[in-house]
C-alpha cells in the first residue's frame, strides 16, 4: 500500500510527517507601539514566567517580532494566533509548550484562520495538548478546507483514506486531494498520486 502523508501542519510542526514551507509573520513592531509592554507579556505570557525571548521576569529585552507578533494575536488577528501557536509548539523561539499552542490555535480558528484551523485539526488527529479527537481533526479538516486552506483538504482526504475518524471513501479521499492539489498543496499532490498507484 502507498503512503499517504496525515497530520501535515500549515506550519513546520513535526518534520516526520512533512517540511511545510513555514515562515512567522513578520509584523512592524513600531506600528503596534511599545507602550504596556510588562502588562502584555502578563496576559498572554504570565504562566511561562519568561519573557517572549526567553529572559527571565524583568529583562527588558524583548525580541520585537514576537513581541508584535504578541500583540496582534491580543488585538484579535487570527493569523497572527496562529503563528504564535506555532512558536509555542516548535519551542525555537519560546519554551515548547503544546498546551499553550492548542490554545492559540483555538483562538487562530475561531477567528477565522484556515490555517489555524487546519494546524488545530493535526494537534487533534496526534493528541497534541489535547487528547486525540479523530472526529475532531476531520471537522476541523473540513473547515479549513472550506475556508481556503488546501492542506486542511488534503489531511481531510487522507482521514477518508483511511477511514480515520470518518467512514473509508476513496472517491471522498480523491476528491479532496485533487482539490488540494490544484490549489498548491505539494502534499496534496503527492497523496493523489499515492491513491492512484495503490
Amino acid at each position: 500500500m502507498a503512503h499517504i502523508f496525515s497530520s501535515a501542519l500549515a506550519n513546520d510542526m513535526n518534520s516526520r510527517h512533512l517540511a511545510f514551507g513555514y515562515s512567522v509573520s513578520r509584523l512592524d513592531a513600531e506600528s503596534h507601539g511599545g507602550a504596556g509592554l510588562a502588562a502584555i507579556l502578563v496576559v498572554l505570557f504570565g504562566g511561562l514566567g519568561m519573557t517572549l525571548n526567553g529572559g527571565r521576569d524583568g529583562d527588558s529585552s524583548v525580541d520585537p517580532e514576537l513581541h508584535a507578533l504578541a500583540t496582534s494575536c491580543e488585538a484579535g488577528s487570527a493569523d497572527a494566533c496562529n503563528d504564535l501557536g506555532v512558536v509555542f509548539l516548535r519551542g525555537d523561539a519560546l519554551p515548547r509548550d503544546a498546551a499553550r499552542a492548542f490554545r492559540e490555535l483555538e483562538r487562530a480558528c475561531s477567528g477565522g484562520s484556515a490555517e489555524g484551523c487546519n494546524n488545530l485539526g493535526a494537534l487533534h488527529e496526534q493528541g497534541t495538548g489535547t487528547r486525540v479527537d479523530l472526529s475532531a481533526a476531520a471537522r476541523l479538516y473540513d473547515r479549513a478546507c472550506d475556508t481556503g486552506a488546501a492542506l486542511g483538504c488534503s489531511n481531510l482526504g487522507a482521514l477518508y483514506a483511511k477511514g480515520k475518524g470518518v467512514a473509508r471513501d476513496e472517491a471522498d479521499a480523491r476528491r479532496l486531494f485533487t482539490r488540494a492539489c490544484e490549489t498548491g498543496s505539494a502534499v496534496g499532490c503527492s497523496n493523489l498520486l499515492s491513491l492512484e498507484v495503490w
